[in-house]
């Protein structure tokens, strides 16, 4: 029950605001400057414990319903049914002004390549294929306790890389290759005699027709070290969705995740299901519920989730989460991710307000 603007965060959110872009055009060329602002306040219970007792916190929450961004795109018309793209995005906290995504200036996207008919090809950091494909398959879309809560690799993007696109009628495909998935990987990843190291491969495909749209998408990362580069990190993902109603939107999804890899050794599945419902086209709401498996540790944490969105203008919109999660036999999800501000074999109450602002 997301606000029509779930399209809008990924696509239309470049021409939402024409008047205010910053456009530059030179023959065919054009560049567009384009962005997004979003605050708000949380409270979090069991966030953490203090001379053995838990407690809850209250703090500032930075991008809740969308990720604070400014970018530029830009496009350019070769002839012959080609042209030049590129996309440079930051990511900054609104709380502090400070970068995201490990300090990166543009750490969000930045890249450059071709498109045409036949498909779109591009080099540099880009969102990773289960990216592409599942916040438009998630409940909760582009919240920040959401289907990215359950597994970051869902809203990650992959250094070094190559990425191809095209559509092919109903269908589309994707497909990924990073020589070094991580800056921090020496040389890009593309070490003299171990090639392995920090690579990282996708390919995920979609289908859409008519009311119904599913997709599948698989990730191979390997070890970030000459040790561990035999190492596999592996998700299978699927996810679907039925338009049921013009007001109402259903979803199922399902994770399987498997790692030998030292830090995330573990296997896991993990399922969900949920909805969007707009009641009028100024309010929406959405929920869902996520439930995960970790058969090597036989915990089975459980996420529930509720928002609600609504629209101050085609650009301004207040909203609303709640969030609980259930742990089990140890477990430390919360509500912001595994292992993040909880207490673990904790339960966790999130709630949070907020207003986000499109540009």
């Amino acid at each position: 029950m997301k606000l029509a603007r779930t399209h809008v965060l990924l696509q239309s959110v470049l021409a939402a605001s024409v008047g205010l872009f910053a456009t530059c055009s030179f023959a065919q060329s054009n560049v567009t400057l384009y962005g997004i602002v979003d605050g708000g306040v949380s409270y979090v219970t069991n966030a953490g414990r203090v001379n053995g007792k838990n407690h809850a916190a209250t703090q500032f929450l930075s991008g809740g319903e969308a990720a604070d961004r400014f970018g530029f795109k830009g496009v350019e018309d070769l002839g012959g049914g080609f042209k030049a793209i590129f996309n440079l995005e930051n990511g900054f906290s609104v709380a502090n002004g400070t970068l995201q995504q490990g300090g990166r200036l543009f750490g969000r996207q930045a890249y450059v390549g071709l498109q045409s008919a036949y498909g779109t090809l591009t080099f540099g950091r880009q969102k990773t294929v289960i990216y592409d494909y599942f916040f438009a398959l998630d409940p909760l879309s582009y919240f920040s306790w959401s289907l990215a809560t359950q597994d970051a690799q869902y809203a990650n993007r992959v250094d070094n890389s190559v990425k191809y696109f095209a559509n092919l009628g109903p269908f589309s495909v994707d497909a990924l290759f990073s020589t070094g998935y991580d800056a921090t990987i020496a040389n890009g990843g593309q070490v003299p005699g171990e090639f392995r190291v920090g690579q990282e491969a996708s390919l995920g495909s979609s289908f859409a027709t008519g009311p119904f749209l599913m997709a599948v998408a698989y990730d191979l990362r390997r070890g970030t070290s000459t040790v561990t580069q035999s190492d596999k990190e592996q998700r299978l993902v699927v996810g679907a969705y039925y338009q049921a109603l013009p007001a109402l939107k259903i979803f199922a999804g399902y994770k399987w995740f498997n790692s030998s890899v030292p830090a995330t050794a573990a296997h896991s599945n993990m399922y969900y299901g949920g909805l969007q419902y707009r009641f009028t086209p100024a309010f929406s709401m959405s929920a869902a519920t996520y439930y995960t498996d970790i058969t090597t540790a036989s915990q089975h944490p459980i996420d529930f989730g509720i928002n609600a969105a609504y629209l101050l203008s085609k650009r301004t919109n207040l909203y609303a989460e709640v969030n609980y999660v259930k742990n089990s036999n140890g477990s430390n999800l919360g509500v912001a991710g595994f292992g993040t501000g909880v207490v673990a074999g904790a339960n966790q109450t999130g709630v949070a307000i907020g207003i986000n602002h499109l540009f």
